[in-house]
């Protein structure tokens, strides 16, 4: 699978396909529009870069979102009390039901507006929590806690209760109890998993419920100003049994100006009813009916031949589900008409000769799609052309059909389409389509996620369909980061893979966490990086390789998406000072291990530009100049790395013009950055070798001569900063 980052370190260092879309930003391998429904699912614009972090410091705005016209439902103040006498409190509850603003409202309510309020992993555990230091005042949430700790993964390895989220007793919640009132610290904690069993008596675990929908809409629509009558509109057409998620969305639009009827359309519209009565006809549907709406599910927003071909393959795989042996003649007929006159599926049932099947007519999909009132087609622009493609004639309609089909279809039917799913992933898929059978896992994950992972991902992510399969893999969980109701399971799904003793699960983690997972998890993304590079079970070069681009991956995709890269930089920084505090003389193992993973991160760069991606941090983050020049520091005072240092130097330098409006501010900061933690003895032998290798690498760029601003920089403070 490519990784879409280039390393100095590894020129041979694979790299992503082209994107053919230039208004269209995308990370990692999310290329070009996708069709999920009729929304661009997983795309990036200028405007909107995707899903943020879910973890680290909530900010004001985010939080004024959450709580704009905030509705406490009647369980609030009994939480609010729970949480102001042990400092701790747990909210349970499906989703939809508002614990996410809840836990919000609950730690504004308890340690005040003025307060920080900080949100950690989903898949910390109780001995994480336990021995954790709080900061006094601060208020802190956990989303969407996940209970999979001392399971065994998918490749045998046994989680660690003291890494992850899991099954706990008393003894835990009372340790996690005492040590956030020992350092006046309060806890939110959500989660969709109910208490097994007798609920702990350290911690209250309360069921939430969420307010008065009415109530709801009535406190958005009268702080907009709007007329009472359109409120009172507003609130007769809230759909019954509508999560209060999609009713303060569709709340929002009414706000905003909306027509209520069409928002609440829109929100809820007439699609469960649609394909309710699509699957409930007078007369049972066909397998060709069958197999047209499961195709659309999975493979829509593809052009009609295509489509046709993978419906062929699909009602073949169907072909035994549907008929048997004892089937009539007509039974008969439909088959070979629905399944084709040869092939194993499609092979004419009893009662029927040669001659008769020589005269069957050619199967009309089409004229069957054009009946399908589920089914409909849409141009789609493509540059300069455009072309028919298959679509639901409603967006909502796909993660309805997928609801039925699980619900009516039994077990033969699924064992079918996972055999043709396989099939279309070993035939070498273009990426659209492979983007588009990732969508449709991730809707039905929403429905039967075991039947996702234990048929598809954990299989694909061991690499049975190859290379393919677990890109497919990751773009399932890379989906599912975009949505704030599954991200916490496939993050819990990734670090199963990178605890495994199975190396092609550790790889397939190792992509995962460096691309969007580890911008909704970024921090989680470091510790389970480092864990498998550290572990040793990268023995073999191209797997250690495989490990060090991942690190370089990340650091990338967190400049590109201007979210925290110094994340990254930081873990590393730590590590090394560490290292500098207790080695005697050489760096032990596993800080030479540091240093190389750091070389590795400062030579990746922009697939597409070549830009170096610590340029860019440096030209967007001018406040980490110092970390980034410490660590450079360390890894050119490291003899056998200095080269490749000095090398990734001089790209870095140059690359400023291209990424800032004032390179030579951005090259003077560095420079003295680097002064600051250059030993004095280094600042000569630094200001010749890199001057030498700037001469011996000439550049047709035009603009500021960074490198000798650099340069200039470092020789003005050598007499600033004695060492």
């Amino acid at each position: 699978m490519n990784s879409g980052a280039n390393s100095g370190a590894n020129p041979g260092a694979e790299s992503g396909a082209d994107s053919t879309d230039g208004d269209y930003r995308v990370y990692n391998n999310f290329y070009g529009p996708q069709y999920h429904g009729r929304a661009h699912f997983g795309i990036a614009t200028a405007e909107r870069p995707g899903r943020a972090r879910a973890t680290g410091l909530l900010d004001g705005d985010e939080i004024d979102a959450l709580l704009r016209s905030y509705i406490r439902p009647d369980c609030f103040d009994d939480a609010a009390r729970e949480l102001s006498r042990t400092g701790i409190v747990v909210l349970t509850g499906p989703q939809g039901t508002g614990k996410r603003s809840g836990a919000v409202a609950l730690l504004r309510e308890t340690v005040g507006p003025s307060a920080d309020y900080v949100v950690l992993s989903p898949d910390i555990g109780l001995d994480q929590l336990a021995e954790r230091t709080f900061d006094e005042g601060v208020g802190y949430v956990v989303l969407d806690r996940t209970a999979t700790a001392g399971t065994t993964g998918a490749g045998g390895a046994a989680g660690s209760t003291a890494d992850a989220a899991g099954p706990s007793t008393d003894f835990d919640w009372r340790r996690v109890r005492d040590q956030l009132r020992r350092h006046r610290a309060h806890l939110v904690i959500t989660t969709v998993h109910g208490v097994a069993g007798r609920s702990p008596e350290a911690v209250r675990h309360l069921p939430w419920r969420p307010p008065a929908l009415d109530k709801v809409v009535r406190a958005r629509l009268v702080q907009a100003r709007l007329p009472q009558d359109s409120v009172d509109r507003a609130v007769s057409g809230i759909p019954s049994r509508c999560p209060i998620a999609v009713v303060a969305e569709a709340a929002q639009r009414i706000a905003a100006g909306a027509d209520p009827d069409q928002a609440w359309k829109e929100h809820s519209g007439r699609a469960p009813q649609a394909v309710q009565e699509w699957f409930d006809a007078e007369e049972e549907r066909s397998l060709r009916e069958i197999a047209e709406v499961t195709t659309l599910a999975f493979a829509p927003g593809i052009g009609r031949r295509a489509f046709e071909s993978l419906q062929d393959l699909l009602e073949r795989l169907l072909g035994p589900v549907y008929f048997t042996p004892e089937a009539d003649t007509a039974d008969g007929a439909a088959a070979t008409d629905a399944t084709g006159p040869t092939g194993q599926a499609g092979a004419a049932p009893d009662g029927q000769g040669p001659q008769q099947r020589r005269r069957a007519r050619p199967v009309d999909r089409r004229r069957s799609l054009s009946r399908n009132a589920l089914i409909t087609t849409e141009m789609q622009v493509y540059g300069a052309t455009t072309r028919e493609v298959m679509v639901f004639a409603d967006a909502e309609l796909r993660r309805w059909v997928l609801q039925a089909l699980w619900r009516d279809h039994p077990t033969e039917y699924w064992d079918a389409v996972r055999h043709w799913l396989d099939a279309l992933v070993g035939a070498d898929p273009d990426p659209a389509l492979q983007l588009s059978i990732a969508s449709g896992l991730t809707l039905l994950g929403h429905i039967a996620f075991d039947e996702v992972v234990q048929s598809y991902l954990d299989p694909w992510a061991r690499g049975e369909s190859g290379e393919i399969g677990q890109t497919l893999a990751v773009y399932v969980l890379w989906y599912m980061c975009l949505e704030e109701t599954q991200a916490a399971a496939a993050l819990t799904l990734a670090r199963t893979w990178a605890q495994s003793l199975h190396p092609t699960l550790r790889g397939t983690a190792l992509i995962a966490f460096s691309g969007q997972l580890g911008v909704t998890f970024p921090t989680d993304a470091v510790k389970w990086l480092w864990a498998v590079l550290r572990s040793g079970a990268l023995e073999k070069r191209a797997e250690r390789e495989h490990g060090l681009r991942a690190w370089a991956q990340l650091f990338l995709t967190l400049v590109d998406c201007q979210e925290d890269a110094g994340i990254v930089l930081d873990a590393l920084a730590h590590r090394i000072r560490k290292e500098q505090r207790t080695r005697s003389a050489a760096y032990s193992a596993t800080g030479l291990l540091v240093l190389e993973t750091t070389l590795w991160v400062f030579t990746a760069t922009e697939r597409l530009s070549g830009r170096p991606a610590v340029a860019r941090h440096l030209a967007d983050r001018p406040e980490e100049a110092d970390v980034v020049a410490e660590l450079w520091a360390a890894i050119l005072c490291y003899r056998p790395l200095r080269r490749n240092a000095l090398s990734a130097l001089l790209v870095a330098a140059r690359g400023l013009p291209a990424v800032t409006s004032d390179p030579t501010a951005a090259a003077a900061r560095l420079g003295h950055a680097l002064a600051a933690a250059l030993p004095q003895v280094e600042h000569p032998l630094l200001t010749s070798e890199l001057g030498r290798l700037a001469v011996s690498r000439p550049t047709r760029a035009t603009g500021p001569d960074c490198v000798a601003t650099l340069l200039g920089a470092l020789n003005s403070a050598k007499d600033t900063h004695p060492r």
